[in-house]
């Protein structure tokens, strides 16, 4: 199975993370933000954990700490710059959807 297009699974995300580089300096990662695959979930076991891959390797060089309302978003960027990981953190509404998404592959 090919990986699903972040924006199919979490359109509000996607939006809600371009909204907040606005302002950071990051900006240019608005087009890659579009772009994303949902590659793999976090497998940490945290309840509050619904972060996930964006590459197929994740080889974290550098972090964009984002300040959402509500719990924390942080992108993790490889050394070429590319956005490997994004962290969420407390965002129970991404995990729900996530596992939502993939429940429905079954």
């Amino acid at each position: 199975m090919a990986a699903p297009l972040l924006s199919d699974v979490l359109p509000d995300l996607i939006e809600e993370i371009v909204h907040l580089l606005q302002g950071t300096g990051a900006e240019p990662l608005e087009t890659q933000v579009r772009a994303l695959h949902l590659e793999s979930i976090c497998d940490c076991g945290d309840d509050n954990c619904a972060s996930f891959a964006t590459a197929p390797e994740v080889k974290v060089a550098n972090v964009v700490e984002l300040q959402p309302i509500e719990g924390h978003l942080i992108i993790d960027l490889n050394a070429a710059e590319k956005i490997c990981f994004i962290e969420v953190l407390g965002r129970p509404d991404v995990r729900y959807l996530i596992e939502e998404y993939f429940a429905s592959l079954k």
